[in-house]
């Protein structure tokens, strides 16, 4: 499709005007990854902010992109926040700790050890969809979990001996949240999917600002605020209505793989600059993982497994 069209589809969806296919969505959701992807070299391209300063930044751009997403839907189809739920907030509050820590894990760990780890949140998802919604977990979940772990274990081991066992912690954490907001979020079939990206904003704007204003203040390059709202504005406040608008028209086992866009480019990108090399052993701790969800999806999408979401 070409692009003209596809953004004519993209405001009409908005709009409520049209339902899109799956092929739309499908592109939607591969498109919503490689807008994610650009976060990781917008934070190694900083100067001088503090991961918190950048944080405040990230998510005060969310808010403003949250709030205009509203304003541009006010007529059409205006976003609904009398359907919010403690379950909604909670997902907000889950959204927003997740972009906080990927950030500080970028900024103890390498690139490819975060997105790597992250592939693994399908696997976590289907954990939390069996212990909250108490859905059946099948033989192939199971063992995807197993080779998961496997695979982890390699990364966090490497991890380890190089003396970022926090950064690898923190990274470890990202996928758990992400299964649990993508549980919470489905739970919550009538939410509005801006509204926990709104709470998201201002929770992560404003807990990162009284952090930073304890530190070192607010005051940043405008380099580096630039970037912060690269990462916030558009990198979320884009992707992530692309991917909440795309993932209503693609089969859930498919939207895994199309995501891996961000977990494949993110890493590329800060390998051509600024020359991140990842070691042996988080390549092939995250072959692994990459292994287990894809094998994961493919085997879903035949038996059309309901536990995995994205």
């Amino acid at each position: 499709m070409p692009l003209p069209a596809l953004f004519s589809t993209v405001a009409k969806t908005f709009a409520g005007e049209v339902q899109l296919t799956e092929r739309q969505g499908a592109l939607m959701v591969a498109g919503s990854g490689v807008i994610f992807s650009f976060t990781a070299i917008a934070y190694r391209a900083v100067d001088g902010a503090t991961d918190f300063q950048f944080l405040a930044y990230r998510g005060g751009s969310t808010t403003l992109a949250m709030l205009a997403l509203v304003v541009l839907r006010r007529r059409s189809r205006p976003v609904q926040f009398r359907g919010t739920t403690p379950r909604t907030v909670l997902a907000g509050l889950v959204l927003a700790a997740t972009s906080m820590l990927y950030i500080l894990a970028l900024g103890r760990t390498s690139a490819a050890t975060t997105l790597f780890l992250l592939a693994a949140a399908p696997i976590f998802a289907a954990i939390f969809g069996w212990i909250l919604l108490r859905e059946h977990v099948r033989r192939p979940t199971v063992v995807a979990i197993c080779i998961t772990g496997l695979g982890v274990t390699v990364m966090v081991g490497t991890g380890l001996d190089a003396g970022s066992g926090l950064g690898v912690l923190l990274a470890a954490m990202i996928p758990v949240l992400v299964g649990l907001y993508n549980v919470l979020l489905r739970s919550e079939g009538q939410a509005d999917p801006v509204v926990p990206a709104l709470i998201a904003g201002i929770f992560l704007a404003s807990s990162s600002a009284m952090v930073a204003l304890v530190e070192d203040g607010l005051i940043i390059s405008w380099r580096d605020a630039g970037l912060a709202c690269i990462t916030g504005g558009f990198a979320l406040g884009v992707g992530l209505p692309l991917f909440n608008l795309g993932h209503r028209s693609v089969a859930a086992a498919r939207v895994s793989l199309l995501l891996m866009t961000e977990v494949v480019l993110a890493p590329l990108w800060v390998w051509i600059w600024p020359g991140e090399t990842p070691r042996v052993g988080t390549l092939i701790g995250g072959a692994i993982v990459l292994a287990a969800v894809v094998w994961l999806v493919l085997v879903s999408a035949d038996q059309d497994d309901v536990l995995l979401v994205s």
